[in-house]
């Protein structure tokens, strides 16, 4: 039945069709805008509206100056965060929630670390193609660190996007996409797009299609990778910079990005003194961060403690690690 849905949407112009999937939306907080609007989009799942609200936060609170309308595409959300995310100060934004219906992407591929959610990205331009000619899209496991102003004077000619090469994947990986020589292969977690080009270009729906065609690792990124090639303009790494490189941290990172696993969110992640930072000035700073509920989180939570020179905490953890490990 879904997938005879998709190929439904697939023979159809996406134009006629995106406002199906749109059930409602809201202004959850409607701040006194300018004419100077800069459009940002998220799209989550339950489990990364809080994520995503203290990514708004660390946006609004290096960028006083600027008015931003936020747009969050999602499926549920809880009372308790829709409350928190009202909290955010509205002196410099607009936030908007789109509940959308995901039944387009219900047997899309799936991946332990990459659930539906990540396809949701695909319809930011599609639904703000009235409202604006660019949108910033971010992942909600992201932190802004200073001005966002440098993307403003962009030019984007002819091309889709702009985003930055991810040189974190594996190359054989990147060969066995077939793109043409010389693409680069950029992460998906920031994507300035061109939203006229976007939908003459036909992405979303040569998105559908070219999706069916194979498994792939990454599949958002690497079928955007695929469609995208040639149409790309590759920013410096500021503007998406992985947390896992941050011993060569840069100075003027606009984006820290936590890709991968742990999340800054959960206690035994290292390298999460800036989204804690952030994180605890935030509508949710009542809210403890996640603790371990696995031997092996255990382990790793213990081994940070100790690197962080808490022993007796490292050690208690340890034991805890030994004796779930054992009645595992």
């Amino acid at each position: 039945m879904v997938v005879g849905y998709r190929v439904f949407l697939v023979e159809q112009n996406s134009n006629a069709m995106i406002s199906n999937i749109i059930k409602f939306k809201e202004d959850i907080i409607s701040g006194e805008a300018d004419s100077d609007i800069f459009h940002i989009a998220f799209g989550v799942d339950e489990a990364f509206i809080k994520p995503a609200g203290v990514n708004i936060h660390s946006i609004v609170a290096n960028n006083q100056i600027q008015f931003f309308h936020f747009h969050l595409l999602i499926t549920h959300i809880k009372d308790f965060d829709l409350n928190r995310l009202k909290q955010i100060p509205e002196k410099n934004c607009t936030i908007t929630l789109y509940w959308f219906d995901e039944e387009i992407f219900k047997s899309f591929q799936e991946k332990d670390e990459l659930p539906i959610s990540m396809y949701y990205r695909l319809l930011a331009p599609e639904i703000l193609k009235d409202i604006t000619d660019k949108v910033l899209y971010l992942d909600a496991d992201m932190l802004c660190l200073s001005e966002i102003s440098k993307l403003k004077g962009i030019e984007f000619g002819t091309n889709v996007v702009c985003a930055v090469h991810d040189d974190c994947v594996d190359k054989g990986h990147i060969k066995s996409l077939n793109l043409n020589t010389g693409s680069l292969y950029f992460n998906s977690g920031m994507l300035f797009i061109n939203i006229p080009l976007w939908i003459s270009n036909n992405v979303f729906d040569r998105f559908l299609a070219k999706i069916e065609q194979r498994n792939y690792l990454f599949p958002d990124q690497d079928v955007l990778n695929i469609i995208l090639q040639g149409s790309v303009i590759y920013l410096p790494k500021e503007f998406n910079f992985f947390s896992s490189q941050i011993n060569d941290f840069e100075k003027n990172i606009v984006f820290l990005h936590f890709a991968g696993t742990p999340k800054p969110w959960k206690s035994w992640c290292k390298n999460a003194d800036f989204y804690l930072e952030f994180y605890r000035r935030s509508p949710w700073k009542d809210i403890p961060i996640e603790l371990p509920v696995t031997y092996k989180q255990s382990k790793m939570y213990s081994k940070k403690l100790l690197s962080d020179k808490n022993y007796i905490a490292g050690f208690s953890w340890y034991v805890k690690y030994l004796i779930g490990k054992f009645i595992h």
